[in-house]
C-alpha cells in the first residue's frame, strides 16, 4: 500500500477522531424530529464506514490526454504548467478521495455522535471489511473510487453512478436516461463564475444481509460528495427523505446539486438542491 494512501487514511482518522470528540463531549441532543430519527435508525445496529482509496498513479494516467496539444521538443516550461493546471482546476480524478469527501465523513461522524447511538462505528478502507460488509455500511466515494461501491451499486439497483466518461472526466450518470451530469464552470454576467457540481445519495438493503442497511454517498468531485452528505443531513430535506423511505420502501437514490459562486457581488454564496429521487431497479437477490 502506498505512503500517499497510508497519510490519507491517519488524516481521514485524525479528523474523524476529532469530530467524534468535539460531538460526545459538546452535544447531548438527539434528533427532534421523527423524520430524521426514521432515516438513520438503522445506526443503531454496528456500521463500517467504508472510505475510497489514494492512487496518484491515477492522476498521472489522465494527463497525457491534457497535454495533447502541447507539441514540440522546446516548449517553454510555463506553458506545460500552466496545462497542467488547468487539468487539475477542471479534474478530480478518479481514484483520489477529495477534501469534499473528507468534510463529508467528518460531518456524517460527527452528527452522528451526536446522537450518543450505543452500536459500534468503524471507519475502513474496501480492502479491510472482510465479514463486516454484512453490517450496515456507509460508503463514501463513487464507482471509480471505492471498490465496495463498485462491487454494490449494481446489486442495489443504482442507475445513478459516479463514472469517468470517455473524454476523462468526472460526471454523474444517469444509465436509467443515458444522460451525464458534469461539473461546469461558468462564468457570470457580474464578473462571477459559478461552479457546479453533482452528488448521489442512496439508500437500500445490503446485498450480504437484508437485515442490514447502505448508504451510499458519492459525487462527481468532492464538492458533490460534500452536497450529498448535507441533504442528508439537513432539517430542510428531513421530511422529503423520510417521505422518500417509505414511498420506495426503503430502497431509492437521490440527485443532488451543489453550486457555489466565486467572485462578484454573491461571492462565496453556495446552494445545495435535490434535484430528484427515485426507487431502485433492484434485482434479484443474490446470496
Amino acid at each position: 500500500m502506498s505512503a500517499a494512501y497510508e497519510i490519507g487514511i491517519n488524516l481521514t482518522s485524525a479528523a474523524i477522531g476529532a469530530a467524534v470528540g468535539l460531538g460526545w463531549t459538546y452535544s447531548a441532543n438527539r434528533f427532534k424530529y421523527r423524520h430524521h430519527r426514521a432515516f438513520w435508525r438503522f445506526l443503531e445496529k454496528p456500521t463500517v464506514f467504508v472510505v475510497g482509496g489514494l492512487e496518484p498513479g491515477v492522476l498521472l494516467g489522465t494527463l497525457p490526454d491534457a497535454l495533447e496539444q502541447v507539441v514540440g521538443q522546446e516548449q517553454d516550461r510555463q506553458l506545460i504548467i500552466d496545462t497542467i493546471m488547468a487539468h487539475l482546476n477542471t479534474q478530480e480524478i478518479s481514484g483520489l478521495m477529495g477534501r469534499g469527501e473528507l468534510d463529508a465523513i467528518v460531518n456524517l461522524v460527527a452528527k452522528f455522535a451526536s446522537l450518543r447511538l450505543p452500536a459500534e462505528t468503524r471507519v475502513l478502507r474496501p480492502s479491510q471489511v472482510g465479514e463486516r460488509r454484512n453490517q450496515n455500511l456507509v460508503l463514501i466515494g463513487g464507482n471509480d473510487a471505492n471498490s465496495l461501491t463498485n462491487a454494490l451499486a449494481p446489486r442495489l439497483g443504482c442507475r445513478l453512478a459516479s463514472i469517468t466518461n470517455d473524454e476523462g472526466h468526472n460526471v454523474i450518470r444517469d444509465s436509467r436516461h443515458n444522460v451525464d451530469y458534469p461539473v461546469t464552470w461558468r462564468p457570470t454576467a457580474n464578473g462571477a463564475t459559478e461552479l457546479v457540481d453533482y452528488g448521489i445519495l442512496t439508500r437500500g438493503r445490503n446485498p450480504y444481509n437484508l437485515e442490514s442497511e447502505v448508504l451510499l454517498i458519492a459525487g462527481a468531485h468532492g464538492l458533490g460528495s460534500l452536497a450529498a452528505a448535507e441533504v442528508s443531513l439537513s432539517p430542510k430535506y428531513k421530511k422529503r427523505l423520510y417521505n422518500d423511505l417509505k414511498e420506495y420502501n426503503g430502497s431509492f437514490e437521490c440527485l443532488v446539486r451543489y453550486k457555489r459562486v466565486d467572485g462578484g457581488p454573491d461571492d462565496g454564496q453556495v446552494t445545495i438542491d435535490l434535484e430528484f429521487s427515485r426507487g431502485l431497479d433492484v434485482p434479484p437477490h443474490q446470496p
